[in-house]
């Protein structure tokens, strides 16, 4: 079986799975980033400016860091965009073998699955196509696979 090495036309091929990975990195990253903020603040305050207000100091630290801030909130974007793209390499193959069994339990014909040469589990690929081609010399004028437990019951 080759493998394909094309780039999937869209990011987002499972929505639930990598959106709710998704929103999983933006929401630690919002944490990491109101952490680091607070936690910057509170070393102004107990070390630098111990007698100085909180609204003066939170002011302190928004100007005296506002680079760090920028630079993390930046990072934001990049690193959800990096994660869409690793997690497209799990969802597209799962949501290409789940139309393989779709296909396969109505009874209609099943190409062999291919996954792209950077997917995860493309052992999985391979042993459905082993489970077809079983089933296929088994009994080629047989409906795929479920033929099989429907005789055991």
């Amino acid at each position: 079986m080759s493998q394909t090495t094309t780039k999937r036309r869209k990011a987002l091929v499972d929505p639930e799975v990598q959106g709710g990975v998704l929103r999983k990195i933006a929401f630690h990253w919002l944490v990491f980033f109101i952490c680091n903020a607070l936690a910057l603040m509170i070393w102004i305050r107990l070390f630098e400016q111990p007698d100085v207000a909180w609204g003066k100091t939170f002011g302190d630290t928004m100007r005296r860091f506002l680079p760090f801030f920028v630079i993390t909130l930046a990072l934001i974007p990049a690193f959800v965009w990096d994660t869409l793209k690793m997690t497209n390499r799990f969802a597209g193959p799962i949501l290409r073998l789940r139309a393989a069994l779709a296909d396969a339990s109505e009874g209609r014909a099943v190409a062999p699955l291919h996954f792209r040469s950077n997917d995860f589990w493309r052992e999985i690929a391979n042993n459905f196509n082993s489970l077809m081609d079983r089933n296929e010399t088994l009994d080629p004028n047989a409906s795929p696979i479920l033929d099989d437990v429907d005789e055991a019951k």
